[in-house]
């Protein structure tokens, strides 16, 4: 039962990684990535943000997403360590994954 559940958590995690990579394409399309201004992690110096513009809302949001995502991958890395052994393909992609988030996290900051 273990790997089923897991499973299906990567797979909801999936689509909600490709819904934010969507998220992101609209928040560059509509040029709001400046909506939180030059600072990051924080959103205009602040955790929660005074909402002033539109942009600062889809940024924030996008933020907010990106963070869940990368929480998301977190559990996945350490769930799937631990269920899958060490020559079992799971076991590399989790870790993969992981890097990549890491990775994507950086670039986009």
């Amino acid at each position: 039962m273990k790997p089923l559940a897991f499973a299906r958590y990567a797979w909801g995690l999936l689509f909600y990684t490709l819904g934010v990579i969507v998220w992101g394409a609209y928040v560059r399309a509509t040029g709001s990535g400046d909506g939180c201004g030059q600072h990051w992690p924080t959103c205009q110096g602040a955790i929660l943000p005074e909402i002033e513009h539109v942009k600062t809302i889809i940024e924030f949001s996008h933020r907010i997403s990106s963070g869940l995502a990368l929480l998301g991958v977190i559990l996945l890395f350490f769930w799937g360590r631990r269920l899958f052994a060490k020559d079992h393909p799971a076991y590399f992609g989790v870790t993969f994954t992981l890097w990549a988030m890491i990775v994507e996290t950086l670039a986009g900051g």
